[in-house]
């Protein structure tokens, strides 16, 4: 006997998927359905627009998602067996579309990680049984709107519903923490010493919107996990990993190392990632950057995927979004953003994806990538690689990693009724995704064949 499992990036399924029969797409439904486990980021969230507590939240994920509540039904149809769902759009119509997600994926029969009625909900794993062994999921997200984690249950005040939150700080060297205080100063921010080495930031009498800066005697500034978030979640994946044959931990995450392009995850999220294996992961996947993918690892015994990439992608096809998104991109509309249309404002927004194309500096203007702000602060832009890639991986009976294989996927366009969704890619595409990949994992030690469009590491 032998254990399959397949981990993916984001998928944002808005429309009927299965009405799609074009062969690159079935391929891809093959590879999910025939796994002893396949799990997606459930990047959206189910309403009707008018449920309860069904309101638009102030501030939205980007663009608030929206699918109708049958599309968990073509998770399932697809051959997801487990989702995660902990980040920066789950609150994207308050709690009210939060508990209509989780109704609608209750009634596909999907378990959902990583959101839930409060933070132990939120952290808590979830499990599916397959005939080959028990599959437990954390899932959690550095990349949170503040007011949109998941709140800590007391014996006398009630948690919030929200997302499983990984946070992160700051730590600046001595070169950096005095310019950082004399710059927040001058910003009118309010400035507290906690200890002798840390440092709260936060407006002007809004005193729980903080950011936190740790002095060190190491130059520069880098990010740093979150202390009490880490020790959490860890804690949730060695639960996990005592109820479960399999575990995979999942991180949704837009970060990218300061000073790097988006294709680069930062420092932390690597050492946090090793930390999730040696807590019992046996497989960790790290996704949200739409780089469209990034690297891989192999930690003792067990693969680490910095970002498969994206897989289902619909999100242009959201039917309503509110008046904060149109007034947030008005500079790059032609119309008054009350009477603008959802498209002419996905247009402005830059998410009609120019998918398969490498989208650099350079050719990101108002022709080549839409309009609005064209994402030019990482270095190198926003998009830096050729497409996503749905890996498998195949371990013994004992759950031991053999192998994974690398399956480049690229996206239908025509017509509109399945555009966005996955199609298995072949010759030049399957090997520009795969070299690039590979690029990516070098730094790793990780080496990638080629086989037949497939890429094969061998552990």
């Amino acid at each position: 006997m032998s254990f399959d499992a397949i981990v993916t990036g984001d998928s944002i399924i808005t429309q009927r998927v299965r009405v799609c029969d074009d062969p690159a797409f079935q391929s891809v439904v093959d590879l999910l359905r025939d796994a002893d486990v396949s799990h997606t980021h459930f990047e959206t969230i189910c309403h009707d627009y008018d449920g309860p507590e069904v309101y638009p939240a102030a501030e939205g994920g980007g663009n608030w998602l929206r699918s109708p509540p049958w599309v968990a039904e073509e998770f399932a149809w697809a051959g997801f067996d487990i989702t995660s769902h902990a980040g920066n759009h789950a609150n994207d119509y308050s709690y009210g579309g939060l508990r209509s997600t989780w109704a609608a994926a209750e009634a596909a029969g999907l378990p959902l990680a990583g959101t839930g009625e409060n933070l132990g909900d939120a952290r808590a794993p979830v499990f599916t049984d397959t005939g080959a062994g028990r599959v437990g999921l954390v899932s959690m997200s550095p990349s949170l709107q503040r007011w949109a984690r998941a709140g800590e249950q007391r014996k006398d005040v009630k948690g919030r519903p929200g997302s499983n939150p990984l946070r992160y700080h700051w730590e600046a060297g001595p070169d950096r923490f005095d310019q950082i205080v004399d710059l927040a100063t001058e910003f009118g921010m309010w400035a507290t010493r906690i200890e002798d080495d840390k440092l709260y930031l936060n407006p002007p009498g809004i005193h729980n919107t903080i950011t936190r800066i740790d002095e060190s005697d190491e130059p520069g500034i880098r990010q740093k996990v979150h202390e009490r978030d880490a020790a959490g979640n860890l804690d949730a994946i060695r639960g996990a990993s005592m109820q479960a044959d399999f575990v995979i931990a999942h991180v949704h995450t837009h970060e990218h190392e300061p000073g790097a392009d988006v294709s680069k995850p930062p420092a932390w999220i690597e050492e946090f990632s090793r930390d999730c294996v040696q807590a019992g992961a046996d497989v960790v996947v790290c996704q949200g950057s739409h780089t469209p993918a990034r690297g891989l690892e192999i930690y003792e015994g067990a693969p680490i995927f910095y970002d498969p990439g994206d897989l289902f992608f619909q999100s242009d096809s959201v039917t309503r979004i509110p008046a904060e998104f149109y007034y947030r991109h008005e500079h790059d509309l032609d119309e008054r953003p009350l009477e603008a249309t959802p498209q002419q404002a996905f247009a402005a927004r830059g998410l009609v994806y120019p998918w398969g194309q490498s989208v650099t500096e350079s050719e990101q203007d108002r022709e080549s990538f839409g309009k609005g702000d064209n994402l030019l602060a990482p270095e190198g832009g926003f998009f830096v690689g050729p497409g996503s890639f749905v890996p498998e991986c195949r371990f013994t009976d004992d759950f031991e990693l053999e192998a994974i294989d690398l399956h480049p996927v690229g996206w239908i366009e025509e017509p509109k009724s399945v555009s966005g969704v996955p199609a298995r890619a072949h010759g030049e595409q399957a090997a520009e995704i795969i070299d690039w990949v590979a690029e990516c994992s070098a730094p790793y030690g990780t080496e990638i064949d080629v086989e037949d469009d497939t890429g094969v590491v061998t552990v």
